[in-house]
C-alpha cells in the first residue's frame, strides 16, 4: 500500500477509535440504577442516550430474599431524591382523603364495578409524597373489599372470597390546589382462608431520580416472591411509564 494511503488508513483508524472511545465515554456517564438489597447491588436499568433500558441480567433470588429492605443507588449524572410514607390518621392524610375517594369513586364509575361494591367500605391503604421542586407529588392506593359469600353456591366448587377493587394513582400539589397526575384500576377476587402475606403496597415507591427537569419514580411490585421495578414520570401534563422490568436471572 502506498504511503500517502497508510498514513490516510491510519488517520481514519484512529479518528474510528476515538469517537467510539467518546461515543462509549457518555453512554457511560448516562448513568445507572441499581437496587441495595443490604447484602449485594444489583443494577436493574441504564440510562443510555436519554432513554432507560432495561439490564438483561439480575439476581431475582437474591432481591427476592430482602424485597422489604432495598434501597436505591444511582450512578453518572442521576440524582437521587427520598420519598416519605404519609401516617394513617395524620392532618396531611385526612387533608388529601376527600380527593383520593372521590378519584376512587370516578374509576368505579368509569369501570362500572360501583354497583357490585355499594356495601363494602372504602379505605385509603396508603399515601406517599415527595417534595422536591416547586411542587409536592403525592402517590396513593385505596381499595373496597366485598364479600362473594351466597347461601346458594357450593362452596367445595366455588369457594368463598372477597371481591377487591384498588385504585392507584398520583396527584401533584401547587398551593392549596390538588391535581390528579394520573390513576389505574384493579379487581381482584381474594380467597378467604388463605395466608394474606404481610401488608405493603401493591407498589411501593423507593425514590425518585433526576433527570434534568424530569421526576422519575422508581416503584417496586411484588407477586409472592417475585419481585419487579417500573419507573414513572410524573409531570404535569400527566404521567408515562418508561420502563417495567422483572428482578430474574439470565
Amino acid at each position: 500500500m502506498p504511503k500517502g494511503l497508510t498514513r490516510a488508513f491510519r488517520m481514519t483508524m484512529l479518528v474510528m477509535i476515538v469517537a467510539a472511545n467518546l461515543s462509549a465515554q457518555a453512554l457511560a456517564a448516562d448513568g445507572v440504577l441499581s437496587i441495595d438489597d443490604g447484602r449485594h447491588v444489583n443494577p436493574i436499568a441504564r440510562l443510555v442516550e436519554g432513554h432507560w433500558v432495561a439490564e438483561k441480567c439480575t439476581s431475582g433470588e437474591r432481591l427476592a430474599a430482602s424485597a422489604d429492605q432495598m434501597r436505591v443507588r444511582v450512578s453518572g449524572d442521576l440524582q437521587l431524591a427520598p420519598v416519605r410514607a404519609i401516617a394513617p390518621g395524620s392532618p396531611e392524610w385526612l387533608r388529601l382523603m376527600p380527593t383520593i375517594i372521590e378519584l376512587f369513586e370516578r374509576r368505579e364509575r368509569e369501570e362500572r364495578v360501583s354497583d357490585r361494591t355499594t356495601n363494602g367500605p372504602r379505605a385509603v391503604d396508603w399515601i406517599y409524597a415527595s417534595d422536591g421542586g416547586d411542587r409536592r407529588v403525592y402517590y396513593f392506593e385505596a381499595s373496597r373489599r366485598v364479600s362473594s359469600v351466597t347461601a346458594d353456591v357450593d362452596h367445595d366448587t366455588d369457594p368463598p372470597g372477597t371481591l377487591r377493587i384498588a385504585v392507584a394513582g398520583f396527584l401533584g400539589e401547587s398551593g392549596a390546589a390538588l391535581t390528579p397526575l394520573g390513576t389505574k384500576s384493579e379487581l381482584r377476587w381474594e380467597q378467604d382462608g388463605q395466608p394474606a402475606g404481610p401488608n405493603r403496597a401493591d407498589l411501593t415507591p423507593l425514590g425518585i431520580i433526576g433527570q434534568g427537569n424530569r421526576s422519575i419514580w422508581v416503584m417496586k411490585g411484588h407477586a409472592g416472591t417475585s419481585v419487579w421495578f417500573a419507573l414513572y414520570e410524573v409531570a404535569g401534563s400527566g404521567l408515562r411509564t418508561l420502563l417495567t422490568t422483572r428482578s430474574v436471572g439470565c
